[in-house]
């Protein structure tokens, strides 16, 4: 080999080697690491939320004026998490009819008023709820409400006391919280209490249809409202 010839390649070889060391240094690979793999798979399975409970249909017949009666429902918990119990009421035209505002749109009457009396006690024997004026407030009355907070729980035990006395508007909420954070395999009771006031003097009369008032008793996850979206 001709020593130009040799000189030629040996300054195209060292060139070939700077080329790397620059690519080296930009990409920060200086060389190679010891590694040690392993793999691996992700999966997932839903888990369950189910309440069973007993008989629902809740039926009130002969009732006389300030003599309630009360129905119960027991239930148990099966879940993979914690439950809250509610007894959730959908608006309807028979909700309404039973305790709506009067002029709504489904019932303009409104609902029972100081004819009924209406409670349901939570699982703990506790009263979540209880009112002796079955009708939300009208649409422009303040200062006249019986006091409820964010979970339907709440009330009023004030009664009438003579034909003018008007109780606090005191209707019953579309959802109560009647249980909360309960173990999987929890159990309970749920009274329901119903009755007709003093005001109430008509005989073998129906106020509305008890079968028509529908109700559910909803278990969720702990610390959702039955009525949260799902999204």
């Amino acid at each position: 080999m001709a020593i130009s010839k040799a000189w030629r390649l040996g300054g195209f070889i060292a060139a070939l080697g700077a080329s790397g060391a620059l690519i080296a240094s930009a990409t920060g690979a200086t060389g190679a690491y010891f590694t040690d793999s392993h793999p691996g798979t992700l999966q997932a399975v839903s888990g369950h939320l189910k309440l069973n409970v007993s008989d629902t249909t809740l039926n009130f017949t002969g009732l006389m004026p300030a003599e309630d009666q009360t129905k119960e429902i027991t239930y148990n918990t099966d879940a993979d998490g914690n439950e809250d119990v509610w007894l959730v009421f959908p608006d309807n035209e028979a909700y309404e009819q039973f305790t709506g505002a009067k002029g709504n749109a489904l019932w303009p009457d409104g609902g029972l008023g100081r004819y009924g009396h209406f409670a349901v006690s939570d699982s703990n024997g506790g009263l979540a709820f209880q009112s002796y004026n079955l009708q939300n407030t009208p649409t422009g009355v303040t200062g006249q409400s019986c006091t409820v907070d964010g979970n339907g729980r709440g009330g009023s035990a004030q009664q009438a006391m003579s034909a003018s006395d008007t109780p606090p508007y005191c209707g019953v909420p579309n959802a109560i919280l009647l249980a909360s954070n309960l173990v999987n395999g929890s159990s309970g009771t749920i009274t329901v209490t119903f009755g007709l006031t003093g005001r109430q003097i008509a005989q073998n009369q129906t106020e509305f249809s008890p079968a028509a008032v529908s109700f559910q008793i909803v278990g969720t996850q702990h610390g959702v409202r039955p009525d949260a979206a799902n999204f």
